[in-house]
This record gives C-alpha cells, structure tokens and sequence, in this order.
C-alpha cells in the first residue's frame, strides 16, 4: 500500500520543522537602566526576546507530519489503483497489435494513466497538521506583536523580529543536536528544552523609549 520515496524525507523533515517553528511561544522580558551621573542621568529600556520550548511540540510536530505523508502515500496507492483498472478496462495492452499499434497504444496508456491526484482524500489526513500549524502560528504572532506594539515596534519590525526568533531557536536546535556526543567526554550535556532558558539565549533590542 505505502510507496515511499526518497525525496518523502525531505517533505516530511519540512513539514515537522514548520510546524515545529510555528508552535514557538515568543517570551518578551523588558529591562529598564537608570544611572545618574549629575547632573546628567542616563535612562535606557533594553527588550530582551526569547521564546519558550517543550518536547511536547516536537512530538506533536512529528506525529501531525507523519500523518500528512500517510496520506501522500494513501493517494499514490489509490492514484496508481485507478491507473490500473483504466488502462485493463480500456484493453490497451493487445498481445497480437503489431509494433506501429504498441506505440500508439503505449502513448494512450500513459494518456489514460494520468489520473488526477485524490486532493479531498489527502485534505482529511492534512488537516490536522494546517490546523494546528497555521492556528498556532497565528495565535503566537498576535500574542508577540500586541505586547511589543507597546514599546512603538512597528507591524514590519514585528515580523523581522518573529523571523529572527525562528532563526535563534533553528540555530539553537542545530548546535543542541550535537551535544549527545559532547556529553560523552565532558560528562554533562543540554537539552533543547533547557537550553531555550540558557542565559544568552534570546535578541536584545534597546527601544530609546526613555531617551
């Protein structure tokens, strides 16, 4: 029934990391420094933007991926079903056509055996995964851009700083990816889910607000 392929690892390694990176809870902490210096004092707001990970999302993300590509596979199998039942119910194939016929019947066999790709059945094993991925997304975006509307961020700059959240946690998660062997000599080790509240872990962003 299922015919992977080679390039279904790439589809599903793409379909985990969006819905991985779609399920991020951005952290907006705001720090504020006075120093006098008289007669002058010198005022700064700094936002610190982080983002919040547990190993409970990387699981949904697979789990809801590897639901989509059932489905890819389930509409190939069904897809290549009906490609059979066409070319047999037409009597393509002729054991006594001769080699003028084979060619031209070869060239309508591959005609009749483009039968379109069963989307309804697809979108029921999809759903999932575009609800949860694109509600999600959504949610945390307008979560993260109604707290930093507040420091004057512009709706563009949100976007800029979102993307570069995404970024941060992608590059966390690559080096992080690492560690397993590294504990093997140093004893000790970081999990991705610890290492998103690792002191330098996050974008600093001085606001002039207090200027």
């Amino acid at each position: 029934m299922f015919n992977p392929k080679i390039r279904d690892i790439g589809y599903f390694v793409l379909l985990t990391s969006l819905h991985l990176g779609s399920n991020l809870q951005p952290v907006i902490e705001a720090y504020a420094n006075l120093k006098s210096v008289y007669p002058s004092v010198d005022r700064n707001l700094t936002l610190q933007l982080g983002y919040k990970y547990n190993h409970w999302m990387l699981f949904k993300a697979i789990m809801y991926s590897l639901l989509t590509m059932i489905g890819v596979w389930y509409c190939r199998h069904l897809q290549s079903m009906k490609s059979v039942v066409s070319v047999d119910g037409k009597g393509i194939l002729k054991t006594k056509a001769t080699a003028a016929e084979q060619v031209k019947n070869n060239w309508i066999s591959k005609q009749n055996s483009s039968i379109p790709f069963p989307g309804n059945i697809f979108l029921i094993f999809a759903l999932p995964w575009i609800l949860t991925s694109v509600a999600s997304g959504l949610i945390n975006y307008i979560r993260f851009y109604m707290v930093i509307r507040h420091f004057c961020i512009s709706n563009w700059r949100a976007i800029q700083l979102y993307g570069e959240l995404q970024g941060l946690f992608w590059h966390r998660f690559a080096s992080v990816a690492l560690i397993p062997y590294w504990s093997q000599i140093i004893h000790g080790g970081v999990s991705l889910e610890k290492a998103s509240h690792l002191s330098g872990n996050f974008i600093s962003i001085e606001t002039h607000l207090l200027d």
